[in-house]
This record gives C-alpha cells, structure tokens and sequence, in this order.
C-alpha cells in the first residue's frame, strides 16, 4: 500500500545485492579460469608507447591523468614497474577511497568482525522504567531486525515501558559529511551515516505522470517512513517526449520542504528516484514503536539522545549485523557509500585512544592512514576526507593504491578482502566492462567516478602474462565518465595482451 500526493500548487541511487560471489582463478581465488580466447600479443617493451598513444588522444589529452601499472609480488624490490605516469602526484580518487577504508577495517577489526545494535532495561524502584536502545552504525538494519529485537523483548517479559531512548551517540559528530556537495548530500548515495541506521537511511519515491496538463503523481511507502512532507510540485505531464524534461527532486537549505521539477509524458512508465532521511534516528524509532506495538509493547515516550550516557541495567534483546568480511562487498562491489562510511566510523571509535569524542569520521580517515602506514602503504602526502571517495577533498597517489593492493594481496585476509570486489563482465560495478575482451573474469577491482573523474584500480591476470597490479585516475575531464570508462578499457585490453614470449 502507498500514500499518494497530488499537489496542484507549488543521480541515480546506489542500490546493492549479495549476490553470488564467483571464485575466478585470480591468485587467492580457488577455481581456474577458462582458457582464454586467441588474441594478439604485445612485448612489454612495446606496452608503454601504446598506453601514452591512449593517454595522448582526446578526451584524456587535455585531462589530469596518473597511472601505475606493477608486476604483483609480496616484496617492493622484486616488483617490476610496466609502466608509470604521475604515480605519486595527488589525484581525486572518486570512489578508489573505499580500497582504503576497507582494507584497513579489514586489518584492523578482522573478518569475522560485527556491529552490535543493543537494547538495555532500565531499571527503577518500581521496576522497569525505560528501554535505551543503543546503536553502532550497522549498515544492514531493516524492518526485519527490528522486529527481531521486538520478539525477544517480549520474550524477556517486557510488555509496557514508560520511555524509549534511542541512544544515537556512538558515532559523534555530523551525521552528514561537511565536506560533500550538498546535492550529493540529498540523493540516497549520500545519507547521513549516524548511529542507528534503518533501511540505509534512504527513502524511495516514484514520481508518476498523471493527466496531460496536470502535475505529476508522488508516491512513496506507508508509514513508519516520516512522510508526508511539504512538497512544492512543479512538474507536469505532457503529451509529447519533445516535451519531457528530466524529474528532479531536492530540498533548499536545511528545509524538509521537498521540491519537485521535470516533466513526463502521459504514457511513460514511472520514474524511481532516492533520496536521504533528513532525521534517521527519528525514523528509526518510528519504525521500532510500530515493531514494538505488533508485539503488545507500549511506550508512553519516546526520546532521541545524541550525548553519550553509561549503559545502565542489563541487556535484553540484540541485534549483530554480517561479518565485516560480508560488509565490505557492497562496499566494494557495488560501491555503497553507507557502509564505507559506516566503516570508517566504526574504526575511528574503535582505534582512537582514548575514545573519540569529537567527531568520528575525522577520527576515521586518521585511523585509515595510520593503519595503512603500519602495513607499509606510503601514506604521508594523503588527504582523507571520507571512507567513500564521495568528497572531493580527499586526494590519493595511484602509488597509494596500487601499493594497498600489493600489501592486502598478501594478507592473511587476501582471499576476503580480494572477493568484496567487482569482477570485469561478471559482477558489481565491472559487470558491463570488459565484455567480449580477454580480460573478462581476469581483472578484479574497484572504480569510481564522481564529475570530471573517474578511477579503477585492481588485480590483473593476463591470460599471457604474470599478475598485475594496476591503478589510473582521470582527473578534470570534461567529457562524460562513459567516455572515460572506454579509454581505460582500451588501455586494460591492451595489458591483457601482454606476453613474455616475443
């Protein structure tokens, strides 16, 4: 069932799956690859001038480029240098930062770490007085978990409460990161990440066309979804495609008032868009009044704390999120904003001595470098800003990348670290690149784009050749990221062909 507003009067989401993880004969997966097709071959004398040809034609001609293209070994003397371009120059690395925030969650927290969301019974002269529900930043929250705590909280005698406190203080500091574009900040790629999330702090809403000359149809989800909001709808419904404009949906300021433009044609199918909650913690503590209600629970009051308080009374229903080996796929395959941000919180509370109190994400991005040093990762010149490469402060060496990449392909978590990311033609982000080349199944890695950039880093596996490890950023481009995907394929196929044998 959904609510409908009509109004007469004044990016695309990141979405995610688990999917199936294909083992794919790279080195740390266990199943071989299939022979590869009859290709050309290239001598790796002959690699360098072919790749500078790319790098020399438009659109990269006139871009910011730095590439490191090294033979893959556990010790930096035994490594051959391909080919290399401004490798230790600073570069907006997009959405190549969640290499980095992940593998040193990784190598911190472990594999098999998890978030604990927690509910403790607060106890009085009379009995129980409040439920204070603690939360730590877990990304997979839904409706589903909710109704979990709610099943075992009746399950510990728990039938009325006079309070609920919803203790959103774990992750200190903004919600939302200061140094994102503020269009960013309102699409559903980038949520606030505080300390209890629901539903990835994001809401669905389907704009429909209604009768021509008339405003188009909102729709979105029935309650606990803090809807309706105030709505200025200056869209419309036309008759012709000409006529069409593209549906934008946005927020002025600090404003809830959602306004609305574009146009759609009559007989067009409805247009999906996302957009993030502007108070998750209140959203979450709707959702749980309601979970708590179909379990006979009543709550005469509910409160929202952002200050952190010590835990009194026992611990009466809990909720673990997945492995942090689970949580760093969508992190990585499907480039999942919140759960590398959520990551990075959680580190920068867990690896700050003595505790953060400040703000997390800063305390994050210094726990990121730090680890990254102690791996042997040259960190000094970097500038972190976020876990997930959506600011555009933050500023990486393809050397950074590619020498995070060597590090974790000999970790004991290489196998972990190496499944959480995309496949070229099977899955995540490189499900569509590469398709029909040599290199399908055989590069294994990360992209990212944000506006005049786009990256990719990751493992290389001719069929012909040694294993590689390989990083390009493409910085200050003017031409679309599609454009710029194709050059860097151009120039992956081109080390795919690469041969010892000429």
């Amino acid at each position: 069932m959904v609510n409908v507003l009509t109004l007469n009067t004044g990016s695309s989401g990141i979405r995610w799956g688990g999917g199936l993880i294909l083992a794919l004969g790279l080195p740390g997966a266990s199943l071989p690859l299939a022979p590869a097709p009859a290709q050309a071959k290239l001598c790796p004398a002959q690699l360098a001038p072919r790749i500078e040809a790319v790098l020399n034609q438009a659109p990269l001609d006139v871009a910011y480029t730095g590439l490191l293209l090294e033979t893959q070994a556990s010790l930096p003397g035994a490594r051959q240098t391909l080919y290399s371009r401004n490798a230790d120059r600073l570069f907006t690395p997009a959405s190549n930062v969640k290499l980095l925030t992940t593998a040193a969650a990784l190598h911190y927290l472990g594999a098999s770490h998890r978030i604990r969301t927690s509910v403790y019974g607060v106890s009085g002269s009379g009995g129980l007085t409040a439920l204070r529900v603690v939360g730590r930043g877990d990304p997979t929250l839904g409706s589903t978990q909710l109704e979990d705590l709610a099943r075992q909280l009746t399950q510990a005698g728990v039938s009325q409460v006079s309070q609920l406190v919803l203790d959103d203080s774990y992750f200190p500091g903004f919600a939302t990161n200061p140094t994102w574009e503020w269009e960013d900040a309102q699409a559903d790629y980038g949520v606030p990440v505080n300390s209890l999330i629901l539903n990835q702090n994001a809401v669905t809403v389907q704009v429909a066309p209604a009768q021509v000359g008339q405003p188009l149809t909102l729709l979105w989800p029935q309650s606990p979804e803090p809807f309706p909001w105030p709505v200025l709808n200056h869209t419309l419904t036309v008759a012709t495609a000409a006529e069409t404009r593209p549906i934008s949906l946005w927020r002025s300021g600090e404003s809830a008032t959602l306004r609305a433009t574009g146009q759609l044609v009559q007989s067009s199918n409805p247009v999906t868009l996302g957009l993030a909650v502007l108070d998750p913690a209140q959203r979450f503590g709707l959702a749980l009044e309601e979970a708590l209600a179909d379990q006979g629970i009543a709550v005469a009051q509910t409160s929202i704390s952002s200050v952190d308080n010590p835990l009194a009374g026992a611990e009466l229903a809990a909720i673990e999120s997945p492995t942090l080996a689970e949580l760093i796929i969508p992190a990585n395959q499907e480039s999942n904003n919140l759960y590398a941000e959520a990551l990075l919180k959680t580190l920068g509370v867990n690896y700050s001595t003595p505790p953060v109190a400040a703000e997390a994400s800063r305390a994050g991005t210094a726990a990121v470098k730090s680890i990254l040093e102690e791996l042997g990762v040259p960190t000094e010149p970097l500038r972190l800003a976020d876990g997930s490469g959506l600011s555009r402060h933050n500023l990486v060496t393809p050397t950074a990348l590619v020498e995070t990449l060597q590090v974790m392909a000999n970790h004991p978590q290489a196998e972990v670290f190496r499944d959480s990311l995309a496949i070229a033609g099977v899955s995540g982000t490189l499900a569509r690149r590469l398709q029909g080349s040599p290199l399908v199944g055989r590069f294994q890695g990360k992209s990212g784009a944000i506006t005049g950039n786009v990256s990719l880093s990751g493992y290389v596996q001719p069929p012909a050749y040694e294993p590689l490890v390989f990083s390009i950023i493409i910085n200050h481009a003017n031409q679309p990221a599609s454009l710029l995907r194709e050059k860097i394929d151009v120039i992956l196929e081109l080390i795919g062909q690469l041969s010892p044998d000429c």
